[in-house]
């Protein structure tokens, strides 16, 4: 989901490898102004768990309501102010309501059709699997309670599926190993999702030091460095490789450099501090004016192109 704002800067949450997790690696905070605007158009429930308009009208949105954990979470440990630990864990009971699981996998579903990418519902997001992993081991260590983290550990058994078998893990032409936040056939590549994914596999490694986990990190963490390049554009970094997108102005600012920064600290790789200081120089008026023109020009392009190859 792509969404444009320019009033909103999210900084760095807790950046480390320690078993203790903390707030989450972007502090989303700031963004509470999404929610309470009614960004996404599905306004709250009567509990306070933020809901999302689809094409089947308000639903809950397994993502939206992990970010908005993430800012509950962050202000409760800032402020132990039990309201926000309440609403918090209305919106877990959601999460619990809205799970799917067996002895072995648990997940969430997308319910609406995705237009974009040509995804019938219902299917999964990686990154819905990422942050919630992300979220209830962060319950898991406010509350103690071990069904957190045994939902957390059931969630990555269902990253271990391949997008054939329903799943969302995929291995490239290359071997490169991937997430898909939209798990589309060909393949969509979505740069934030799958590192939203990754820091899912960090949290569950860090809390449980499981040894699988930490390979698949280290192979998601090489494809990264290897592909990274892939999604910028010179002047600007790209939401996917599938369409080769152009991100708004939000993304640029508030996930893709925030995201490489967190890469960067976490693996000390230069690559994610290279794309992490471009993509920020990137953020000039001229620039952003680029961006929009391209907007307009890249469809027609796109258009002719079609024509032209009929």
């Amino acid at each position: 989901m792509q969404e444009e704002s320019k009033n909103i800067t999210l900084g760095l949450g807790c950046v480390s490898w320690n078993k203790e997790l903390g707030p989450y690696y972007i502090d989303m905070r700031p963004a509470e102004v999404h929610y309470t605007s009614n960004l996404y158009g599905g306004g709250f429930d009567k509990n306070g768990v933020p809901m999302t308009m689809s094409q089947n009208g308000p639903e809950y949105f397994t993502t939206n309501i992990a970010q908005y954990c993430f800012i509950l979470h962050a202000q409760y440990c800032a402020t132990k102010d039990e309201s926000k630990h309440e609403t918090l864990r209305k919106c877990m009971a959601v999460l619990e309501q809205e799970k799917i699981e067996d002895s072995n996998i648990a997940y969430w579903v997308q319910k609406y059709d995705c237009i974009r990418y040509h995804i019938p519902a219902p299917w999964v997001s990686s990154m819905a699997i990422g942050e919630a992993i992300s979220i209830y081991l962060r319950m898991y260590q406010l509350e103690g309670n071990p069904s957190y983290l045994h939902t957390a550990e059931k969630a990555y058994s269902f990253l271990k599926k391949t997008c054939e078998d329903g799943g969302v893990r995929r291995y490239d032409e290359n071997g490169y190993l991937w997430f898909e936040e939209y798990p589309s056939n060909p393949p969509s590549y979505v740069l934030n999702g799958f590192i939203y994914t990754l820091f899912g596999l960090i949290d569950l490694y860090r809390v449980t030091n499981r040894p699988d986990v930490k390979s698949d990190i280290d192979e998601c963490i090489k494809t990264l460095k290897d592909n990274v390049h892939r999604f910028d554009s010179g002047y600007w970094s790209n939401y996917d490789l599938r369409y080769k997108e152009l991100v708004r102005y939000y993304y640029q600012k508030n996930v893709h450099v925030p995201q490489m920064e967190i890469l960067h600290r976490l693996t000390g790789e230069p690559i994610f501090l290279h794309y992490k200081n471009k993509w920020e120089k990137n953020i000039t008026a001229f620039n952003y004016l680029i961006v929009r023109i391209m907007y307009r020009v890249r469809p027609r392009l796109q258009r002719l192109k079609k024509i032209v190859g009929k």
